[in-house]
């Protein structure tokens, strides 16, 4: 699905508050290709921005955090694809459990990508003892995705009126 760099007023009353105002300042206006080198100079730094965006800037710079982590960009730095990609799957899981209506419209997007990391933890330099087991971060990824569906769709029924039985 093809998205637009979000507008400002996609961003709210971003100055409001302090973490939002930094994350508008520095990624505000680009495109997914112009904050890779955001997330290259402090991949740690930016994760916390990301945590902080309202609801449609996060998921369009949520993508773009997956594309940094999927491009060979991230093998670039020292130590950073490790951080990258403990961040990435780290704020997914993150966003399910505390605030899953921001992430759960781009979870298909995001799935696919979270399980190609989990698959090349080796590569991504980042040791289970360090970084714990992207596998099971994964499959916990997946039950918290598969309770947020369901509590939607319960919502949901819940909203509808009652047919009536005769």
């Amino acid at each position: 699905m093809k998205r637009n760099v979000p507008t400002e007023a996609d961003w709210g009353n971003w100055g409001a508050d302090l973490d939002t105002e930094y994350a508008h300042e520095n990624f505000a206006g680009k495109t997914r290709e112009e904050v890779f080198p955001l997330f290259q100079s402090n991949v740690i730094e930016r994760t916390d921005e990301l945590r902080f965006m309202p609801p449609v800037p996060f998921r369009y710079y949520m993508l773009a955090f997956r594309d940094y982590v999927l491009s060979e960009r991230v093998f670039a730095v020292e130590c950073e694809a490790s951080d990258a990609a403990s961040c990435f799957l780290g704020l997914i899981l993150e966003k399910l459990e505390s605030d899953p209506s921001v992430i759960l419209p781009v979870m298909e997007e995001l799935l696919p990508a979270a399980e190609e990391v989990a698959g090349r933890q080796e590569e991504y330099d980042a040791p289970v003892d360090i970084y714990g087991s992207f596998p099971r971060k994964v499959v916990r990824m997946r039950l918290l995705w598969d309770r947020s569906e369901a509590l939607e769709d319960f919502e949901e029924s819940l909203r509808k009126p009652a047919s009536s039985e005769e």
